[in-house]
């Protein structure tokens, strides 16, 4: 058996490791708010999901699309809407190995595969109803794609990469901005190849330039080689990918109108903070160093530090080849790019949340594999001691999120709720949007709105007077004799607190329980 065979069936041992650590308790964390959501967008009439592909604000229209036959066949427990993302998880790792070995070759393209498969930001979002398992599938090989359209030519590797490129945008919106990222690596690899070719024979370049599917050629006089090869046969190198990124335009029409719409409107808020620059980078490298859990000691980022400057310099360095260098500039500029890019966009209309650039982090696995393999070459035992201690914070927080509550406990707050409360006990939900995570594990609300035994807490955070709180409040509650507060994210609502003050006052607090990220109060009312 070949060592290609072998590295190639290691690769796909790892893809089945990282479905089983994706599938492993993958409902032990209850479903939050965005995970809903995807049921509910999904679920909508199909004339209102084809229309969100082009309303302002929509994102991930393609995704709720697609999950629409698999809930019609699967059903709509926790299970059926995180497999998808479990499995796009695991999927993930054989693309990445492929993009890999392309760049780097085989063994940096195996410890990438194991990396991606064992790192617990991708394990928690492949264990999400989201998209974002999908996208650490589309992007990397769209620039998988991007490689193959640019090196090896031909209408099907483009028209693949233009199609794959299109499906991304319409997954995440934020993934258009990989359409920087193949930019800059159609002008890195462009640049490299002419660098190349500077340094050969006029017949060297005439060889390399001749159609493939000759047996036979006969280079053209010498003479005409500074025209006929160097200046025509760049200027079409150059060809193909200006057009590709000019005929991008048409499929990003729909986005592009209602995104610059909103882009410029003075009103229009996203509900995310303004991130400083140094903040992006520090809370990627967080995320894709450690993952989602908090409590960790910043010398945990050590190992990754070391690891992944040793890929951007020392691979190369000790390589000392072209190619090297290119695939460390490659490299760079996928994880580096992006941030940038949504960090300009976030100077008009804050739009950071580390999720969204999810894709990068293939890229910082890249060169951290990169890494390992050349400190390896150097010294061994620090090779294997880095990868050690770089799995092990990996593994680590792979079991603290499968047996640690994280996400909001809806599930055990609904039972708590379900089993003490009573029948005209009426529930306040602060903030107003976990009702219909509530309603997903509770049995006791009625399938129709309009008989559901509840009301939203009021939004107090535009500056609402404590007398007109007051006044909504025992309006709301005129007909109920005991309230139970259900509140999570409540600072979002109401940061001052009013409500749950009012309560305070005008109610005896009976029954009450926290679980992660909620909380439930019972208050029986004075009359």
């Amino acid at each position: 058996m070949s060592s290609l065979r072998r590295a190639n069936l290691a690769a796909l041992g790892l893809t089945w490791l990282a479905l089983a650590l994706r599938l492993y308790r993958l409902t032990f964390q209850s479903l939050w708010r965005d995970e809903v959501d995807t049921l509910l967008f999904a679920t909508r009439p199909l004339t209102t999901v084809l229309g969100n592909f082009s309303k302002p604000g929509e994102n991930g229209p393609l995704f709720f699309l697609a999950m629409r036959p698999w809930l019609t066949v699967a059903g709509r427990t926790e299970f059926a809407l995180r497999f998808p993302s479990a499995l796009a998880g695991a999927m993930a790792v054989p693309v990445i190995y492929l993009l890999v070995r392309r760049l780097g070759g085989v063994r940096p393209a195996l410890v990438a595969g194991l990396l991606a498969a064992v790192a617990p930001y991708l394990v928690w979002y492949g264990q999400e109803a989201k998209m974002y398992a999908a996208l650490t599938v589309l992007v990397p090989l769209s620039l998988w794609l991007t490689l193959q359209a640019i090196e090896r030519g031909g209408w099907r590797w483009w028209v693949s990469l233009y199609v794959v490129t299109s499906l991304s945008w319409y997954t995440h919106v934020l993934a258009a901005l990989v359409v920087v990222v193949q930019a800059a690596w159609f002008v890195t690899i462009l640049v490299f190849e002419a660098r190349a070719a500077s340094g050969k024979s006029p017949t060297q370049r005439a060889a390399e330039a001749a159609p493939r599917h000759r047996l036979y050629f006969r280079p053209p006089p010498v003479a005409d080689m500074g025209v006929r090869t160097a200046g025509t046969q760049g200027a079409r190198r150059w060809l193909a990918p200006a057009l590709y990124l000019a005929g991008l335009i048409l499929p990003y029409l729909p986005l592009a109108w209602w995104q610059a719409k909103l882009w410029l409107s003075p009103t229009f808020e996203t509900g995310h903070p303004f991130v400083s620059l140094p903040d992006v980078w520090l809370v990627l490298a967080e995320a894709f160093g450690r993952g989602i859990m908090p409590g960790y000691e910043p010398i945990s980022l050590l190992p990754f530090i070391l690891a992944w400057l040793a890929g951007a310099v020392l691979w190369p360095a000790i390589r000392d080849t072209r190619r090297d260098w290119r695939t460390a500039a490659l490299l760079a500029t996928w994880l580096l790019l992006p941030p940038l890019a949504l960090f300009g966009v976030s100077l008009g209309m804050p739009i950071f949340a580390d999720r969204y650039l999810i894709w990068v982090m293939p890229a910082f696995l890249a060169l951290v594999a990169l890494g390992l393999v050349g400190i390896a070459r150097v010294w061994r035992p620090l090779g294997l001691l880095t990868a050690g201690a770089i799995l092990a914070v990996y593994l680590a927080g792979v079991w603290q999120q499968a047996h640690v509550p994280i996400k909001a406990d809806f599930r055990s707050a609904a039972s708590f709720v379900a089993a003490h409360q009573q029948t005209d006990d009426l529930l306040l939900f602060q903030i107003p949007y976990i009702r219909q995570n509530y309603r997903y594990y509770s049995d006791r609300f009625d399938s129709s709105v309009g008989r559901l035994r509840g009301i939203d807490g009021p939004y107090t955070n535009d500056g609402l007077d404590e007398p007109t709180v007051a006044e909504t409040l025992a309006n709301g509650v005129a007909q109920a004799s005991a309230v139970w507060l259900i509140a999570s994210e409540a600072p979002m609502w109401d940061t001052r607190g009013l409500t749950q003050a009012w309560l305070s006052a005008h109610g005896a607090v009976t029954d009450q329980a926290e679980f992660a990220r909620v909380a439930v109060t019972r208050y029986e009312l004075r009359k």
